[in-house]
């Protein structure tokens, strides 16, 4: 049964899912069907799965893959998924992600208002109550209150030291936002030299999961999280219409949903927020792999797509789908073989 041997962990909003729609694609690796398992942070109410049995289940179409793969943006923010990890597989290798707070945050809150975990859209008024917040100003939809404290999400130092106190240097990257977005084509390279894989020459990287902001609240409230009197009519539903009541839904919510942010942040903002992590970004530079660093293990040349024959057929290129659909072909592929839904 295979193993997976390779972590994305986060941070949220720094690169996560744009990271597994790249590395799909190559011959040699495989992700896991559901993105996002959080199996090992159990310290958070977050888990998508929560057995070791369904989790190894997850990997059962790996194939001959060399790298298996899977990405869960929360294990950077939780206090034992590194410890736990490494336990489950000591010879991991790990990929950590981050960025400016400046950017991460209001990001991240973004993303909490449109999933309807956070009832707080003002992202300034949520920043202060950082660390603060109460049931009179949490969403009655929020899984885990520790998403909201956005202060102490942004605190990727002391995340990032827990993996290198779990596993050895060489078996992590970190890498920086602003280095991949600028050159994502030199970090594809690296992270294949970091996975010992062959550069299969891709060369568009494509922005992926753009920030998006609900039109109308209370319609995204009702189709995300129906009250309970009413879902199992929903389910019913779903079963009668062979899908379609689903497919309904989430025409309904794609409609129902915008591009970019409902709200601005001010510069004075940004300001304070690069202000109150300075300390904390000095301790993470260290740890950030750089561009140089490549540099000195390789020529130029090595960075250079190889040639590819006209007629090259990749398997698992089912994962070259738009970014919301990302391992749904898998997911469909894992349920047909199994008979198990989550």
């Amino acid at each position: 049964m295979a193993k997976p041997n390779l972590f994305i962990v986060g941070a949220p909003k720094c690169g996560t899912t744009a990271w597994v729609r790249y590395l799909s694609s190559h011959p040699d690796v495989f992700f896991s069907a559901i993105k996002e398992p959080h199996y090992f942070c159990d310290d958070l109410a977050w888990r998508t799965i929560t057995t070791e049995e369904e989790y190894r289940r997850l990997f059962d179409l790996s194939e001959s893959a060399k790298t298996v793969g899977e990405a869960s943006s929360r294990y950077l923010l939780s206090n034992v998924a590194a410890k736990s990890i490494w336990r489950f597989n000591p010879e991991a290798k790990i990929i950590i992600l981050v960025r400016d707070q400046e950017d991460c945050l209001p990001s991240l809150h973004n993303q909490g208002v449109f999933m309807t975990q956070e009832c707080i859209e003002d992202f300034e008024v949520a920043w202060r109550l950082s660390s603060k917040r109460n049931g009179r100003n949490v969403s009655r939809f929020c899984k885990e209150r520790k998403f909201l404290d956005y202060k102490a999400c942004g605190k990727f130092s002391e995340q990032v030291e827990r993996y290198f106190d779990a596993f050895p240097e060489d078996q992590i990257r970190v890498f920086h936002f602003r280095d991949w977005s600028r050159n994502p084509r030199q970090i594809y390279v690296e992270i294949l030299r970091f996975l010992d894989l062959e550069d299969d020459g891709r060369t568009d990287f494509p922005p992926v999961n753009e920030a998006k902001h609900r039109r109308v609240k209370w319609l995204a409230e009702f189709l995300i999280n129906p009250p309970p009197h009413l879902r199992g009519l929903a389910r019913a539903l779903q079963r009668l219409s062979g899908g379609g009541a689903g497919r309904l839904a989430d025409s309904i919510l794609k409609s129902n949903q915008r591009r970019g942010y409902r709200n601005n942040v001010s510069e004075a903002l940004r300001s304070e927020i690069r202000g109150y992590y300075a300390r904390d970004n000095e301790q993470l530079e260290p740890r950030l792999w750089r561009p140089a660093e490549s540099a000195r293990k390789s020529s130029e040349q090595e960075t250079r797509p190889p040639n590819r024959s006209a007629g090259t057929v990749h398997r698992r290129e089912f994962y070259s789908l738009p970014s919301d659909k990302i391992g749904e072909t898998s997911y469909q592929r894992y349920v047909e073989r199994f008979g198990h839904k989550f």
